[in-house]
Formats: structure tokens, sequence, C-alpha cells
């Protein structure tokens, strides 16, 4: 699971350095994350379905040689171009990873246990956010933006070697599950179940704000703090500690007062660290220090509206939990890449912009989040099969 976070996150501090080299636009550069994403999307509505025919352990395989091929293009791009088509390879690559993740927890938890098993894994996911911005800045910093995707490569060999040991853990194979006309019977009976199709809508507007400061937190810290290399690092790998705190509190709110009010209760926190960002930008009192902080504050709850949103969906759909947990991702991250990309250009370098947009999307979560409480029967948030 912390695979892509690190994939996207090293090369946060290295963006400054990558235009230059390649003598690219800024916004170019920002594209290699929506790239990934929109990549990581498409792949996992494959390899969710493979993983169902062919079993966990053999689509990682395949899925991290792919994404390793990716690295190797990155490392020897000699152009925006050839970056992007490596990062394109890596998110479809790096796509069976993030899909097999879920859908090993799907396979072995439901109800309420699988909402809290998703929590303790998002925040073993938050190493990527820590370590990642860290071994970034110092690879950038004392060799070249290059040896950022020679770290990924390295990684990509590391999960290989670890699989050999992995026990597969699908219970049963579908052979049917790669057929177009299962598939889109699937995708259907996703959709129109009440509680997976609505928290299917919802994972891509809370997936636009995780994108959003991902690609456009780089330009903000250099343009209005001239904050960049190894102190950029520091200071965005802080965010990950705030996604720990969240999901060990997430744990224990789930078993309290169930995933659907900690999800509220999470977005409250959201629509409030987002507004003193918004604030604190048009009063000119935002520094790079005090916004780091409400960074630490959102980064304690964005993911528990994410992980609880994915335990909604996949749970009443156990018999097909390598689809569910594709279809879950590409929808999220297909919807968040697409939103994103045009939010980048009207951000732009304005700290107003890109706070303004932020506290948008967490409103947004938030009164949906609500409104399907109050719609919601009793009893209904988490089957217990």
């Amino acid at each position: 699971m912390a695979a892509s976070a690190f994939s996207i996150d090293i090369t946060l501090p290295a963006f400054s350095a990558t235009a230059a080299d390649l003598q690219t636009p800024y916004e170019r550069v920002q594209l290699t994350v929506t790239v990934y994403i929109f990549a990581l999307g498409i792949g996992q509505l494959f390899w969710g379905s493979a993983s169902d025919r062919f079993g966990r352990k053999r689509v990682l395989a395949v899925g991290l040689s792919i994404y390793l091929a990716g690295s190797i293009l990155s490392i020897a791009a000699p152009s925006i171009d050839w970056l992007l088509a490596g990062r394109l390879m890596q998110g479809i690559g790096g796509a069976a990873a993030a899909v097999c993740s879920r859908a090993i927890i799907r396979d072995l938890f439901s109800g309420t246990e699988l909402a809290r098993n998703l929590a303790l894994a998002t925040a073993v996911f938050a190493l990527g956010p820590i370590v990642a911005p860290l071994v970034g800045a110092v690879i950038a910093e004392l060799t070249s933006w290059r040896f950022v995707f020679v770290a990924m490569a390295l990684l990509g060999l590391l999960l290989l070697v670890l699989l050999i040991r992995m026990p597969e853990t699908i219970p049963e194979r579908s052979p049917d599950a790669l057929d177009p006309r299962v598939m889109l019977r699937r995708a259907k009976r996703l959709m129109v179940h009440p509680q997976s199709g609505y928290f299917l809508a919802l994972t891509g507007i809370i997936l636009s704000s995780m994108v959003l400061i991902l690609s456009g937190a780089p330009r903000v810290y250099e343009a209005a703090f001239g904050v960049t290399g190894l102190w950029f690092a520091f200071l965005f790998a802080l965010h990950g500690l705030g996604i720990i705190v969240g999901q060990i509190a997430n744990r224990r709110l789930i078993t309290l007062i169930g995933t659907e009010r900690s999800m509220i209760l999470a977005s409250v926190v959201l629509v409030v660290a987002s507004g003193l960002m918004y604030v604190g930008a048009l009063t000119d009192v935002l520094t790079a220090i005090n916004l780091s902080a409400l960074l630490v504050l959102f980064a304690t709850s964005y993911l528990i509206v994410y992980s609880n949103a994915a335990a909604l969906v996949l749970d009443p759909h156990g018999d097909i939990a390598g689809f569910a947990a594709s279809f879950y991702g590409f929808v999220g991250q297909i919807v968040s890449a697409i939103i994103v990309s045009g939010l980048v250009y009207l951000a732009g370098e304005s700290v107003e912009a890109w706070s303004g947009l932020l506290l948008l999307i967490c409103i947004i979560c938030f009164a949906a989040a609500s409104v399907y409480l109050l719609l919601a029967k009793p009893g209904r948030v988490l089957s217990r099969n």
C-alpha cells in the first residue's frame, strides 16, 4: 500500500530540478503526479479482475515487473514526454500493488474488522509520505533527479523479492473474472448498490484533496515562501505523522461511533484545517511553518474519510473482492486525476486559490457524508457477515 505514496512523494522535492534539466514548464512536471494517478486508476480496473482470476500473488508479480520497467524508462528519459511515458508505466504496474493490498485485506476480514484493519493498513501506508520526500530531497541535493527513479527501481526489486514468501489469500478463483460482460455486470452491481455506489462517488471527491496537495504543494511552498529542497521535504514529511495519528484514532472511533460518523467527524476537521489555510492566505499570516502544521491536522483526517469509504464500498462484495477493490480505486483515481489536472492550472502559484479550492472540496465531502447518514437506515452502515 505504501508503494504508490512513496512513488509520488519522492518526486516532489525534485520538481524544480526536473523542470530545469528537461527545459520544460513547471506545470508539465506537475503532470507526472496526475499521470501516475490516472494510470494507477486505469490499471486497477484490469488488475482487480485478473487477481480474482489468477490469484493475488501472480498479479502482484506481473504488476511490479511493469512498475520496475517504468522506473528504468524514467531514469533514462531524454525529455518530459518520455518521463511522462515512464510514469504512465509505473502507474499501470503499481496499480497491482494498490488493488491487491485492499483485496487481500478483504479476503481476510469483513464488517467492522474490515474497516479497522483498513485503518491499520492506512497507518502503515503513511511510511511513504514520511520517508519519501526526505529520500527524494537528499537524492536530488546530492546527485540528480534521475536517481529518484533509481530508488523506485530498487523498491520494485525489493517488493518482488519479498513477494516470494507471501502466501496466497484468495479463497476461490473466478474463471470468468476477465470476461468483459462479467466485469460490466459487476461494475453495475457496485454502482447500483445504495451503499457502495454512494461512497464510490464520494471517493473521487475526497481523493481530489490529496492529489491537489501532492501536485500543488511543491509550487506553493516555493513561490509563496521560498522553501525548496531538504527544508520542503522535512516540512512536507511531517504530514505523514498526522496520517498515523488519524488512523490510530480511526480504529478506536469506528468501534465507538461507527464508520460513517467517524467520516463526518473527520470531514469537520478537514473543513477547519483547509478553512484556516484559506483565511491565513487571505490575511497574509500564513507561513511555511503554520501551513505545515495545518497540513498535519488535515492529514489526520483525509485518509479516515478515504479508508472508511473503501470499507463501505468493499464490504458488501466479498465474493468479488478483487474487482470491487479495483473498481473503487479506478473510480477514485480517475475522477481525482481529471479534476486536479484542471485545478492546478487554476491555482497556479497562488496559495489563496490553492487553499480555497481545497476548502471547497472538503465542504462537499462533509455535506455528502452528512446527507448519507441522515438518509441511511440504522444498522445499514456495515454488514456483519
